[in-house]
């Protein structure tokens, strides 16, 4: 077997695009399920707007990588290509969210009172409701658009999307709960233990997703195996698994099981913050980690 090597091709750019598209899509959709619910408006509102502009950014960024964001707009003049590119089809997808999450988000800003509907208003709520749904692609979108490369098998697996979509809800989860540390009379304890009590669900569920994907593709062959072996780094174990899962995971049960709003204020924005630098990590692990099927040629 030849000597394992990292592919070199997508690098930082990449990385930062996958964890601020899940980051968007997720801080959008918990944002929208808020403001339908009535719930923290002042939180919901900014976050409804961080996420549309957050994935407008990332998308940008996909862009520059790719080396030609001035014919970007081929993505949208070839629809023959739509059932057969995930490029195609993610541009679609991407643009979709972020016109119809501003068009949802900005009526809320006074600046923008001008615009003919609100977010209580039917059109509005249809617009969320569209904008919702494609929020929850959005975080799965970078899984798909790596697991096309099927020359890399630590990517190419059904098992990294759901990482990405449950990893995205959880950094989205984690902007509402430091939006709320800065906001302090907007969320109160019982608001707190509501993110916390979903987060603790995601952050399980994340863990199990995680292990999952490593055993499915060690068995994958002997370039996934290798792939898994360079994944597994003490910047790996360490700062995703341990400081950015189950840390954070650790916290919030003690969290929810607090009553005094400071001290949960304090374990909250300390979760968020691991929560954010271990999504990070994750993606900037498994980008860097992927080894070409050379190995076994």
């Amino acid at each position: 077997m030849n000597q394992a090597e990292r592919q070199r091709s997508w690098g930082w750019m990449i990385v930062l695009y996958i964890f601020l598209a899940g980051l968007g899509g997720g801080t959008f959709l918990f944002s929208f399920i808020l403001l339908f619910w009535g719930k923290y408006e002042s939180v919901a509102r900014i976050g409804a707007l961080i996420g549309p502009l957050v994935v407008l950014f990332a998308s940008m960024m996909l862009l520059l990588d790719l080396g030609s964001p001035a014919k970007a707009y081929r993505l949208f003049t070839t629809p023959k290509t739509l059932m057969s590119s995930w490029m195609t089809r993610g541009a679609w997808i991407l643009t979709g969210f972020i016109v119809l999450g501003l068009a949802y988000a900005l009526p809320a800003f006074s600046f923008f009172s001008w615009l003919p509907w609100s977010q209580a208003s039917l059109f509005g709520k249809v617009i969320g409701f569209a904008a919702g749904l494609l929020s929850l692609i959005v975080p799965i979108y970078p899984g798909l658009l790596l697991g096309v490369i099927k020359s890399i098998p630590l990517w190419n697996t059904s098992a990294l999307p759901p990482i990405f979509f449950l990893s995205g809800l959880d950094t989205g989860i984690a902007i509402l709960v430091l939006l709320s540390v800065f906001l302090p009379s907007e969320i109160d304890a019982a608001g707190f233990h509501l993110l916390g009590t979903v987060d603790i669900v995601l952050i399980a569920l994340l863990i199990i997703a995680v292990f999952a994907y490593l055993e499915i593709v060690r068995q994958s062959g002997k370039t996934a195996a290798a792939s898994v072996q360079l994944l597994k780094t003490p910047l790996f174990i360490g700062g995703v698994i341990i400081a950015g899962m189950i840390l954070p995971l650790v916290l919030l049960i003690i969290s929810v099981s607090l009553s005094e709003i400071q001290s949960i204020r304090i374990l909250d924005g300390i979760t968020g913050v691991l929560i954010l630098a271990g999504a990070l990590l994750l993606r900037f692990s498994v980008v860097t980690s992927g080894i070409r099927r050379t190995l076994e040629l």
